[in-house]
């Protein structure tokens, strides 16, 4: 069930004490765990709520140009989960995983002024989106593609992508580089490897969707909102907290609650679900 074109249901539970609203690109085939994992494991951990998870407009729309529009287009679709009366429900959360929790902060601070009372803000494996999380997209993806190109492609790719990176401050105008190059170098790859047009079209529009997400996020200054978050980090060494802080970034959050799981992962580990239901429920 969706909301309009702006969310889409993780479950039909209900709870007097407000929704919740998880902020994610969730995309068909992604190895991480999503929301909808950690949904099922709360509704077996304590009171159920209503959750509602984040569906990005598409590239080509006015909306993905800004970050301002990504969350434009999501305020207005909250309009459509109003009930009969036209009020908007009680937000008692936001929930952001990944550069998710960029968004989480700024719609959280929307949705204080609008309902009078701050909702909580839970992030898990907070990171800010800057070029060097695109081009390290651009390189995992091209890495993919390995089994239909050869060695010096892939090289070649990744080497057009770095100088990119070094040349392109702007990362909005990266990103539409970066999907240049991965037209170029895919497009032929895919042929060769069977794939048709309507597949191929398929997987460069999760990229271009991907990238857009990532670079309009970059416009958007999430730490003021942050300080006054609870913050649920991976042992990851490379993810959320852990990577800003190897690269020299201390990063200020409400609370940190440190879990015992992988990245990946996190996100259906039960006992961080258990630790969640009782931060809802409090």
């Amino acid at each position: 069930m969706t909301a309009g074109n702006a969310w889409k249901s993780l479950t039909a539970g209900g709870n007097s004490k407000g929704i919740l609203l998880a902020v994610d690109f969730d995309t068909t085939g992604r190895p991480e765990a999503r929301f909808a994992d950690l949904l099922t494991n709360l509704v077996n951990a304590g009171p159920a709520f209503a959750a509602w998870e984040t569906v990005p407009p598409p590239a080509a729309a006015e909306a993905a140009r800004s970050g301002a529009g990504y969350l434009d287009h999501w305020t207005l679709g909250l309009a459509d989960l109003a009930g009969t009366d036209g009020a908007w429900p009680e937000v008692r959360a936001v929930l952001g995983f990944c550069g998710g929790a960029i968004y989480a902060s700024a719609l959280a601070e929307r949705i204080a002024e609008r309902q009078g009372n701050a909702p909580l803000l839970v992030l898990f494996d907070p990171e800010l989106s800057t070029a060097q999380t695109l081009i390290w997209q651009f390189h995992k993806v091209i890495g993919f593609l390995s089994a239909v190109i050869s060695e010096q492609q892939i090289a070649e790719a990744r080497e057009m992508g770095q100088k990119a990176f070094d040349e392109i401050p702007d990362v909005m105008e990266l990103k539409h580089e970066l999907l240049r190059l991965m037209r170029e170098f895919g497009e032929p790859a895919l042929i060769a490897a069977g794939l048709d047009e309507t597949r191929r079209e398929e997987l460069f529009a999760v990229f271009e969707s991907f990238l857009c997400y990532l670079a309009a996020a970059s416009q958007i200054d999430p730490l003021p909102q942050w300080r006054s978050a609870v913050a649920y980090s991976s042992t990851s060494p490379l993810s959320g907290l852990n990577a800003m802080r190897s690269a020299g970034l201390e990063i200020e959050v409400g609370e940190e609650i440190r879990v015992d799981t992988d990245h990946g992962v996190m996100l259906a580990d039960k006992e961080l679900a258990s630790a969640v239901a009782r931060l809802l429920d409090s």
